[in-house]
């Protein structure tokens, strides 16, 4: 057995569930908070207490998000289109580069259209071709995820180019042509992909065991592929006639289009931010769906698959404002700042926020919660605003490698009608954490000392 097969069943065995690996994490949050500062019981719970409704907003923005970008892909068309695209492709080392160029590709683009694109490109080449490792394939559509947030859709780059109560901390609005597209981010982003895409060719070659979509398929389970454009029951009656009509939904979603063109090339891209992008797919999906009807039956099927997202960012915003409120976050910033220069800076913020991620696996709610204390540190160092933005970015999307939270986008795609587990393939991207790591923390030494 190679080592990668060693560390993926081990990761398997010993590795909760999300949802109680979320739970531990706040055990242990309110633990560390007693232990490491002056805050007591009360105020460690009153804290956790006033945190649970913090991510509401933003989790129902990234659930909305999710379930309109499915909506986009839940369509007869759409799909026949991956799956006869799936079908081109003849040879496992073939279906698994395929996999991670078209996951990087997609989930740069945006967050929201990555997992579901690359989620079912990889169950449809399992399915079809012989010899590919259902869980490694899921573990290469995953990893692909890794440059997502650092793309057009990135939590904290739209974070930071939006109007919001940490503007003035971070110098004014900083349009992603600084962080987005910089040369940095585009070159790490480069190099990530390849290093992947050849990490990823030499763990195939030396896998010793096959576990195929076939070996873990559920008996008896009926693939439930019914198109979003399913009919109800219909009628002759007007109402009947209207809302299966699809001018309406078509006009409404032309509106929207005309408007998005006119909004982005007055503003370019400082007017992507996270309500634009929500838009986007709001409006996209209107213009490939049969009718309203179709739409509302397909975003309410779909936004079952975000459920995971609603239940667990509370417990998240929870553990946000454990670190935030009661200093927590302060003494491990501190800490290790206080022994930092100009040149270990960054790469000291890369750790810090990768290890924090593994607590508070949201973007937004980590840099909430350590941008007052990063930025001043930076700024009395000499280092740009922007690098340490940067920084922050590139920690919080490095650790989710091996945090499962945001396996939940892929998961509903992936698992379906099988016994397949996130704990399955997260233990292949170990490897990809320690490239990962290295690319971005040389890159910010390289580009990032003042």
């Amino acid at each position: 057995m190679s080592a990668s097969e060693r560390v993926a069943n081990w990761y398997s065995r010993y590795f909760p569930d999300a949802l109680i690996f979320a739970l531990i994490l706040t055990v242990l949050s309110v633990v560390l908070a007693l232990a490491m500062t002056d805050a007591g019981p009360v105020g460690v719970l009153e804290a956790w207490f006033g945190g649970l409704p913090m991510l509401f907003q933003f989790a129902f923005q990234l659930a909305f998000t999710y379930a309109a970008a499915l909506v986009l892909v839940d369509t007869p068309a759409v799909q026949r289109g991956i799956r006869r695209a799936a079908g081109l492709i003849k040879t496992p080392q073939t279906a698994y580069l395929v996999t991670g160029l078209v996951g990087a590709a997609t989930s740069f683009i945006g967050w929201y259209i990555g997992p579901v694109v690359t989620a079912i490109l990889a169950r449809a080449l399992a399915k079809e071709i012989r010899g590919v490792d259902y869980r490694l394939i899921s573990a290469i559509a995953y990893s692909s995820f890794v440059i997502s947030l650092t793309g057009i859709s990135g939590t904290i780059p739209l974070f930071v180019a939006t109007e919001g109560p940490l503007t003035e901390l971070v110098g004014g609005l900083i349009p992603l042509e600084r962080t987005t597209f910089s040369t940095m981010n585009l070159v790490s982003a480069g190099l990530i992909v390849i290093v992947t895409a050849v990490i990823y060719a030499v763990v195939a070659r030396r896998k010793t065991e096959i576990v195929s979509f076939q070996d873990l398929a559920i008996e008896g389970y009926a693939e439930d592929e019914a198109p979003a454009d399913a009919d109800d029951h219909r009628d002759d009656s007007v109402a009947d006639k209207i809302n299966h009509s699809r001018a309406i939904l078509l006009v409404v979603g032309l509106m929207g289009l005309g408007y998005l063109v006119y909004y982005l090339a007055t503003t370019g891209l400082a007017g992507l931010n996270l309500n634009t992008v929500a838009v986007i797919a709001l409006v996209m999906g209107m213009l490939v769906q049969k009718d309203a009807m179709s739409y509302a039956r397909s975003f309410t099927r779909n936004l079952s698959a975000s459920s995971s997202i609603m239940l667990q960012f509370p417990l998240y915003g929870g553990i946000a404002a454990i670190f935030a409120e009661t200093g927590l976050a302060a003494r491990f910033s501190d800490g290790l700042i206080a022994i930092a220069n100009e040149a270990t800076f960054l790469p000291i913020v890369f750790v810090i926020t990768g290890f924090l991620n593994l607590f508070v696996p949201s973007a937004g709610s980590q840099f909430v919660a350590t941008a007052p204390f990063f930025l001043p540190a930076g700024g009395a160092l000499g280092v740009d605003n922007v690098m340490t933005i940067m920084a922050v970015t590139y920690g919080d999307i490095w650790t989710n490698l091996i945090q499962p939270f945001w396996a939940l986008l892929y998961f509903p795609i992936l698992a379906a009608g099988t016994r397949l587990r996130v704990r399955d393939f997260m233990g292949y991207n170990l490897p990809i954490l320690i490239a990962v790591g290295l690319i971005w923390g040389t890159a910010l030494v390289v580009f990032g000392t003042p």
